[in-house]
């Protein structure tokens, strides 16, 4: 995190523009994420937001993607919180989505979703008391931020994650020096990669038969690349960072 700079003027702003391709087509989509203030006072809207394009595209039926979080800032522990959250896919005319709500008030948690057969039957769960919970864009940001401690090689980040009902958390590892260079001797462009990552997330969330996910951080946690493994048609699919814009907020 740098030196005296809260979340907001760190991240509030941020755009990151990213290529999607693999080993038959190297740009066969595109994919941004993004952090912005909303009309509502002191509720914010993050998202991940990915497409194809080419070919590709309409190989897969036109296929999007998007994740979207609004949350807000807790400013006495300079993080973001998930108010709600939305994981949406549509392709070839069909859309499923996956919603979930952190009602703080009322101490639970709110599971919905719904896909081409209609809706399934909501699903409540209650909060527990001194629990922390993230959604994938909230922790992206926490993470980035140094909520859960610096960046050190060869170490297991525990974090936590609720985004569906049986998954409470997922473990980034970030590795060691020499796991690192032989990963880097791989890399076409190696420059700006100085941390390798790598982390599970759920079966439904990527169509990937191991649902692991590698990457590789700037110095200061920017992702600059990421690849799920195995994706079913496609093997690795990458993500290659093409542009950061941060308009940000004065300090």
């Amino acid at each position: 995190m740098p030196a005296g700079r809260s979340i907001l003027q760190q991240f509030l702003g941020e755009t990151l523009q990213y290529h999607i391709g693999f080993w038959l087509f190297p740009h066969c989509g595109e994919a941004r994420t993004g952090l912005f203030e909303t009309e509502n006072p002191g509720i914010f809207r993050a998202s991940m937001e990915g497409r194809t394009s080419g070919f590709v595209d309409w190989f897969l039926g036109h296929y999007r993607y998007s994740y979207v979080s609004f949350l807000s800032f807790i400013p006495g522990q300079d993080r973001f919180r998930p108010l709600r959250f939305e994981l949406t896919k549509k392709y070839a005319g069909k859309q499923s989505r996956r919603t979930v709500v952190f009602d703080y008030a009322r101490g639970e948690l709110l599971f919905s979703e719904t896909d081409r057969s209609g809706a399934t039957p909501k699903k409540q769960e209650p909060m527990q008391e001194g629990v922390v919970y993230e959604d994938y864009l909230t922790l992206f940001y926490n993470f980035r931020h140094g909520s859960y401690g610096p960046l050190e090689r060869g170490k297991t980040y525990h974090l936590p994650l609720c985004i569906h009902e049986k998954m409470k958390s997922i473990d980034l590892i970030i590795g060691s020096r020499a796991e690192e260079e032989k990963a880097r001797e791989k890399e076409s462009s190696p420059a700006n990669k100085a941390y390798l990552v790598r982390f599970k997330v759920h079966k439904e969330d990527v169509s990937s038969k191991s649902v692991v996910i590698v990457g590789w951080l700037d110095k200061e946690a920017v992702p600059v690349k990421g690849t799920i493994k195995d994706v079913i048609f496609f093997g690795d699919l990458w993500g290659d960072l093409v542009s950061r814009k941060v308009i940000g907020i004065s300090s």
